[in-house]
């Protein structure tokens, strides 16, 4: 059987991202390939979230930046942060924090 899988180096260890359909200690030869980074399809900011990150950036204290978050622009349809956050990970190698995001079932 042969499997590509996605793995992070760290420590010395090469760490699946994805569980593997493995036996405890069976063993098996790994090729190793550097991954090309993903490419983003994020859309450029609007001017007004460009604002609101100029804000937020410049505030001085805790109270200024919560009053700042009050004026928060909308997120765009359909936005799921969970999804995002998901993707986030996974572009970096990391295991996505929701499993149960991609069956339609966010927390």
């Amino acid at each position: 059987m042969t499997m590509t899988v996605r793995a992070v180096y760290a420590g010395g260890v090469l760490r699946p991202v994805q569980p593997l359909a493995l036996d405890e200690g069976e063993a098996v030869e790994v090729t190793v390939a550097r991954t090309k980074p993903a490419v983003s399809t994020l859309r450029p900011p609007t001017p007004e979230e460009e604002d609101y990150a100029r804000r937020i950036k410049a505030a001085k204290s805790l109270e200024e930046m919560h009053a700042v978050m009050a004026t928060a622009p909308p997120l765009p349809n359909g936005y799921d942060l969970c999804r995002a956050l998901n993707a986030n990970r996974e572009a970096i190698g990391e295991r996505p924090l929701f499993s149960d995001v991609e069956e339609g079932r966010n927390r």
